[in-house]
């Protein structure tokens, strides 16, 4: 189904018993909900707000996720911004995040309390805050009995080990919607302590290229949307395995392109027929000109120009003509322009380390030996939906090889699914005997508050 449509109810949520757990994928990006034990989530949606006026009755309505443009035509947009309750993949705006979570159980099937065990996925040494104030939500809006947080990234690398991509120590390189994260493991566990992060993501590819072809393009500025910046990146967009070296070889082409085009018979037809088009315009000007002050001589022959006499101030120039060129759009040096920006922040001023970088940062950080490291690097796992990037591995290891010794063993592998196995090793987690021990009460948040998060972490296994 596209996601330009809203998500079927599912008519199955009586069916399951109240000790079943609910697995909730909250990315930056996509929200994503389903049943323990099972291969795909029952319900995705883009995790976005909007809360447009409808344009007969006046009457604010929210809307969640992606919806049919033929019923957005309903409703006055021009005042509401889409929303996302996340800041830096950390949830800020628990307001929005209230409005996903009553549409994602909505369609999942729920009538008034869920009821069920909750496991949620989480970025990297989430703030105990954003711990605290989620609970707080879940507990006392939708009655959850327990509740369970983990990282996406590790149950994205649990998964893909269970599946042979990877071994119990490795590192998972995850680029995200909004940020890029490295997480050493050791003995199938994540080191936190030696986890790094960078602020950028998908997000930022779509955004530079949306701002690029705008100024490229400004007749098109308005038609050029995030949405459809996003379709673009996703079609056209890849990594250069050498940023320099593609850009003089992309200048090299644009300049024998150009002098082609001069040396061609169709260029010197098309640049002959401009002149004679120029040329004819200015005569037919000078006509009307001279045409002009001749009955106004007539009429006064004391009649003088003294527009010939004095310097003639410039016309402003005139508003061209738009052309079938005009409504085409170019992709050229933006193709792997945006997505360097993964490699080097500083290209739209985040002053932050590379995803090459962080894994030499995250390994230094790791207090073991060189042969240990060196068995980390034989398995690195590289996930998220930025990874889907043509050529994003071959530069990755060209990256990170600069950082270790000579001839030091290196193995990249992308994960099966970066999309959908954070999901997935949580539904294999939530699902074993082990889930009900990893959880905490109501009872437990009332007693210890925010300090039971302070020290809250899963031992993750499927």
């Amino acid at each position: 189904m596209p996601s330009a449509y809203r998500p079927e109810r599912q008519p199955d949520f009586a069916s399951f018993p109240d000790t079943t757990p609910i697995v909730i994928d909250n990315g930056a990006s996509t929200f994503r909900i389903g049943w323990a034990g099972e291969e795909e989530p029952r319900v995705a949606f883009r995790n976005i707000v909007q809360r447009p006026r409808h344009r007969s009755s006046g009457e604010t309505v929210t809307v969640v996720g992606d919806n049919d443009p033929a019923l957005m035509k309903y409703f006055d947009c021009t005042r509401s911004v889409i929303r996302s309750p996340f800041d830096d993949d950390v949830v800020y705006q628990f307001e929005y995040m209230e409005y996903i979570l009553d549409y994602a159980f909505d369609r999942l099937g729920a009538t008034s309390e869920v009821g069920h065990p909750i496991l949620m996925t989480e970025c990297e040494c989430n703030p105990s805050f954003s711990r605290a104030r989620m609970s707080e939500l879940l507990f006392e809006t939708y009655g959850v009995p327990s509740i369970a947080f983990g990282i996406d990234d590790a149950f994205s690398y649990k998964y893909n080990q269970k599946l042979g991509n990877c071994g119990e120590d490795g590192l998972a390189i995850s680029c995200e919607h909004g940020t890029c994260h490295v997480v050493p493991f050791l003995k199938g566990q994540p080191v936190l302590e030696a986890c790094c992060r960078t602020n950028i993501g998908g997000f930022h590819i779509t955004d530079f290229l949306r701002q690029l072809l705008s100024l490229k393009y400004p007749y098109h500025s308005a038609s050029i949307t995030w949405e459809k910046a996003e379709e673009l990146k996703k079609e056209h967009c890849y990594v250069a395995l050498d940023y320099m070296s593609e850009l003089q070889i992309f200048k090299l082409k644009e300049k024998k392109k150009q002098i082609l085009l001069k040396t061609t018979t169709e260029g010197r037809m098309r640049a002959k027929q401009r002149r004679a088009e120029e040329e004819a315009l200015r005569e037919k000007q000078e006509e009307e000109r001279r045409f002009y002050f001749g009955v106004i001589f007539e009429m006064d022959p004391t009649f003088v120009n003294k527009a010939e006499a004095v310097q003639q101030t410039p016309e402003p120039p005139k508003a061209r003509i738009l052309t079938a060129e005009d409504y085409r759009i170019s992709i050229g040096i933006e193709r792997f322009r945006c997505p360097e920006i993964l490699f080097q922040p500083g290209m739209i001023g985040i002053d932050q380390a590379g995803i090459d970088e962080m894994v030499s940062i995250s390994l230094r950080r790791l207090m073991e030996n060189e042969s240990v490291k060196e068995r980390i690097c034989q398995s690195i796992l590289v996930t998220g939906g930025c990874s889907l990037i043509p050529g994003m591995i071959p530069r990755l290891e060209s990256g990170i090889r600069q950082f270790r010794p000579y001839l030091a063993p290196l193995r990249l592998v992308r994960a099966a699914d970066p999309l959908l196995d954070a999901w997935r090793g949580a539904a294999a987690f939530a699902a074993s005997s082990r889930f009900g021990r990893q959880t905490f009460s109501l009872a437990d948040y009332r007693e210890h508050g925010e300090n039971l998060f302070h020290r809250y972490n899963i031992v993750y296994s499927l």
